[in-house]
């Protein structure tokens, strides 16, 4: 480990204690083990990476999406204060694949996935395939570290702030060992991975009743509520506080001091998101309609380029940016790789361009094209 990464972690270490309340237990499994192992960890908030590294001696290093790199900032924090990883979301990387073998072999280090992709959307683990996961696990035969995280999804949503010392409880434990690999089958190893990474935050904390103190815990949720629970109305909502909004039905929720909802039709975010879901094939009988900042996206240099303000619609049959002077439409079954992957950026591929999109209805963008991709 360099000096530069080392002065880095230290400095991680005091940032992120200022903001949050760790609490960190081991089974099994030692925090300065130097052997390399997969560690594998549901993925509560997009800081999940640098906290879980922060506490072992000798981290994993994470598999990290390559649209962060296009980022200046976050690119030198993913070069220099920690080493990652590089990977495209949402395709199969093989030159990824290898840099992982290299990690093991040639490195003597191990490393860190999250095998749902994506940070929690409403504080539950996010439906994936494992298999593809599994596979690689069995392949290279190290030991599966689990880093279980409750309460991350509370103290930062990926869609809001972060709450003053909000409670962020992780345990590290062995999930498999390297004589389980050998004679377990790839669906047996992705059922293993798949039950150890089921969370509920809403659950854990109906249990552990911690208090998360916060003035702003539902700003953000516009961009991932799309549905009102009232009158159904969609791509309105709007959040002040704690407190959400309907334009027509007014105050429709409101955030506790244990993050359940309060004056709601739904007392937490899991059912919410299910129930809006629902509401998708309806939706679609007309065409959706956002506003956002289109991004050109040149992996070969790390660049991204603004193609400024436009407006997106989509169809069930395609997907359109316009402004003045520009005019791009993309069929549906030409589109790979659809994927939120911040706070409220959508990215995807067509042929061999790629598009990263700042926009204002994200998660509903993301639901409707699901439900169209799926062919339903």
């Amino acid at each position: 480990m360099s000096i530069r990464e080392e002065i880095g972690r230290i400095g991680l270490k005091i940032f992120a204690n200022h903001r949050f309340k760790f609490k960190v237990t081991y089974t099994d499994f030692h925090p300065k083990r130097k052997s390399p192992y997969f560690l594998i960890a549901n993925h509560t908030q997009p800081n999940d990476p640098l906290f879980l590294g922060m506490f072992l001696k000798y981290y994993p290093y994470p598999v990290a999406n390559a649209l962060l790199y296009t980022k200046p900032m976050m690119r030198f924090g993913l070069n220099h204060i920690v080493t990652s990883i590089m990977k495209r979301k949402g395709q199969s990387d093989i030159q990824t694949i290898k840099q992982i073998i290299q990690t093991f072999n040639k490195k003597n280090r191990g490393v860190m996935l999250f095998p749902e992709g994506n940070a929690s959307y409403f504080g539950k683990e996010t439906p994936t395939d494992y298999i593809s996961t599994a596979k690689l696990i069995k392949k290279i035969n190290k030991d599966v570290i689990m880093g279980q995280i409750n309460g991350g999804f509370f103290a930062q949503p990926r869609w809001g702030k972060y709450v003053k010392k909000g409670a962020y409880h992780v345990h590290f434990y062995k999930l498999l060992s390297e004589s389980d690999l050998e004679t377990l089958s790839v669906e047996e190893i992705a059922a293993k991975m798949e039950t150890a990474i089921k969370f509920n935050d809403y659950e854990w904390n109906r249990v552990q009743h911690i208090p998360y103190r916060s003035q702003t815990k539902a700003e953000g949720l516009e961009y991932y509520l799309y549905a009102c629970p009232v009158c159904n109305s969609y791509s309105h909502i709007h959040t002040s506080g704690n407190e959400i909004f309907c334009p027509t039905c007014g105050k429709i929720g409101e955030i506790d001091l244990y993050n359940n909802i309060k004056d709601s039709v739904f007392n937490n975010l899991v059912d919410w998101g299910d129930f809006q879901e629902k509401l998708i094939p309806d939706i679609l009988k007309k065409p959706i309609i956002s506003e956002g900042e289109l991004f050109e996206i040149y992996f070969e240099n790390l660049k991204r380029v603004s193609q400024g303000q436009v407006k997106l619609t989509l169809t069930k049959e395609s997907i359109t940016f316009d402004k003045e002077n520009l005019h791009k439409s993309f069929l549906l079954e030409d589109i790979k790789g659809f994927a939120l992957t911040q706070k409220n950026f959508i990215s995807f591929d067509h042929e061999n361009e790629t598009y990263d999109i700042k926009i204002d209805h994200p998660k509903l963008i993301l639901d409707a094209m699901h439900y169209l991709k799926k062919g339903a």
